[in-house]
């Protein structure tokens, strides 16, 4: 979960070269317990103990991305009690700063795959700060912490609101821009972001080979023109767009809607933007825009 999260842009120029702080709440092992277990669990927001499954302790994971941004991660170390016992001895001490643990890395990390179980150190840099996890020569951890990782490729496996917009991957070869606030939620067919005031629903279709982009969306809107308050289209190259946007009332309240559409030789993405402020049209308009794909991914 976010610890700590910038603030937007005033201007809207996406937020670069930003620093992130994302908490895991619990090491992995404790996540599936029943409530029963739980409360025989020892620990607080950095010790964690349970009898049985082994005692942790929380760390830092600095990760470098593209365009000068960052995101440190505090993830759990898993420790033998004798560590466990020893870091909570100095915890509060001088001696805190000469503390050098090993253990496991007990948290797994997307897009990470094979971090859960590592082994790692955990070195104290800064008397005021948690320790820092240093990784195994020629590990996964150790490229983690060293390399450059893509920006959006990160920040869009973290499911949780960001105050910047990043790139999200709807399939292999369908994208779209998840902007800021919006919280992820997926279903077996659809992806939707969550927010105040705004929702946004993405879905993936096949259509037949032969059947043109222009023809696929005509399909996919019957109806649409007629009710709408408004419309737009546009052609990048093979991918062709459409949007029409109405005002519909529900609940007795109105609610402004964007319907668009994003359609190539064989496939198509549609796109539903809900939204309360109907200056908000020129939000749904840019989300709808930001429709990618991209072949061969």
């Amino acid at each position: 979960m976010p610890d700590h999260l910038p603030d937007c842009s005033c201007c809207g120029t996406p937020l670069d070269g930003v620093e992130f702080d994302i908490r895991s709440e619990l090491p992995d092992a404790l996540l599936t317990l029943s409530p029963e277990q739980r409360e025989s669990v020892w620990g607080n927001k950095d010790f964690q103990r349970l009898e049985g499954v082994g005692g942790f302790l929380r760390c830092l994971m600095p990760v470098h991305l593209t365009g000068g941004a960052s995101v440190t991660y505090s993830v759990w170390l898993k420790l033998d009690d004798d560590q466990l016992r020893h870091a909570l001895n100095v915890w509060t001490e001088p001696g805190y700063v000469d503390l050098n643990l090993r253990g496991e890395v007990a948290n797994a990390v997307k897009p990470w795959a094979g971090l859960l179980g590592e082994v790692a150190r955990a070195e104290v840099r800064d008397a005021k700060s948690l320790p820092y996890l240093v990784a195994e020569e020629g590990s996964l951890l150790a490229r983690v912490l060293t390399e450059v990782w893509d920006r959006d490729d990160v920040l869009s496996r973290i499911w949780h609101p960001l105050p910047v917009p990043v790139r999200q991957q709807i399939t292999p070869t369908w994208s779209i821009e998840r902007t800021a606030g919006l919280r992820p939620r997926e279903t077996s067919n659809a992806v939707r972001f969550i927010g105040p005031g705004r929702t946004v629903h993405v879905e993936t279709f096949t259509v037949p080979a032969d059947r043109s982009p222009d023809v696929a969306i005509t399909n996919m809107s019957e109806g649409l023109p007629e009710r709408c308050a408004g419309e737009d289209s546009e052609h990048d190259g093979e991918l062709v767009r459409r949007a029409f946007w109405l005002t519909a009332t529900v609940d007795g309240k109105p609610q402004h809607e964007l319907y668009g559409y994003a359609a190539i030789p064989g496939g198509l993405l549609g796109v539903t933007c809900m939204y309360d402020d109907s200056a908000d049209l020129a939000w749904a308009q840019n989300v709808w825009r930001s429709v990618r794909h991209e072949a061969g991914r």
